[in-house]
């Protein structure tokens, strides 16, 4: 796999950042709130950490590709996934489900929307989830009353942009073979920032199809970047899971850049 040299990317190596504020690694899936996962991107008192938990909240289940329509005349809905993978689309009236992220256990759909009025979801279940519905406008009022609760909010956003221009990056840069190994670091990191993987298998619900409408290509391009990265013994993949063989001549080779990412929010 031809790549970025070391010099170019110092740090790319450097994927098992953690939070250095926590992790989900020792919560029940089905106790995961917002609290908890915004406590993972800023330093939160017990005061602020009390006042998230009090939001008033819904619980929700989606079925696996049941479409779920977000429609608000304000600031659109905030979902935490407790269980399960989903994707975020907005309305297009192009061809293709317009997809433009997926979203696992721990992330927050819809926190950067909540910043525009008159903003429409579409969520689209990779699998079944658990999900709970927050209030946006509840949330930014919040944030103007609790400088800490603002500032944690402010850092998801910054981690997710980066998420983001780090995944263009990639499709701007690399040839197909490289873009799917950088998407399979950025699932990998996004894991290791939250503290839920322990060695390098993890899950991967996410079809190809979503894989290639994220990377600018074909599903039966990815199948055949999937298969190139598994016969070169990089990666071994079944089903619904993944394991990356080399993840640091992944980076090496892909130019991935966790600290980028994580960097504010991580330890060194």
């Amino acid at each position: 796999m031809k790549g970025l040299t070391v010099d170019r990317v110092p740090l790319a190596n450097d994927i098992s950042r953690k939070s250095k504020l926590g992790s989900l690694d020792n919560i029940n899936a089905a106790c995961i709130n917002i609290s908890q996962v915004l406590g993972l991107y800023g330093e939160m008192g017990e005061r602020s950490l009390n006042m998230l938990s009090t939001m008033p909240q819904k619980p929700m289940e989606l079925k696996k590709s049941q479409r779920f329509f977000a429609v608000s005349d304000g600031r659109s809905d905030i979902f935490v996934i407790k269980e399960g993978w989903a994707s975020l689309a907005h309305s297009t009236n192009t061809s293709g489900q317009g997809i433009c992220n997926i979203f696992m256990p721990g992330d927050i759909i819809g926190m950067r929307e909540s910043f525009f009025e008159c903003h429409d979801l579409i969520i689209f279940p990779i699998t079944n989830c658990e999900l709970i519905k927050f209030s946006g406008d509840y949330l930014h009022a919040l944030c103007k009353e609790n400088e800490e609760v603002r500032k944690a909010i402010t850092s998801y956003v910054m981690v997710n942009d980066n998420v983001t221009i780090e995944r263009l990056r990639s499709c701007t840069h690399h040839q197909s073979i490289e873009r799917v190994a950088h998407f399979l670091l950025e699932i990998y990191a996004r894991f290791k920032f939250k503290g839920l993987l322990e060695g390098d298998v993890f899950d991967f619900p996410v079809t190809q199809e979503i894989v290639g409408e994220l990377l600018g290509m074909t599903s039966v391009h990815v199948s055949r970047c999937m298969t190139a990265l598994e016969q070169k013994k990089i990666i071994r993949k079944n089903r619904s899971s993944i394991k990356l063989l080399k993840p640091d001549e992944m980076a090496e080779n892909t130019g991935f850049d966790s600290d980028f990412i994580y960097g504010h929010v991580c330890l060194g």
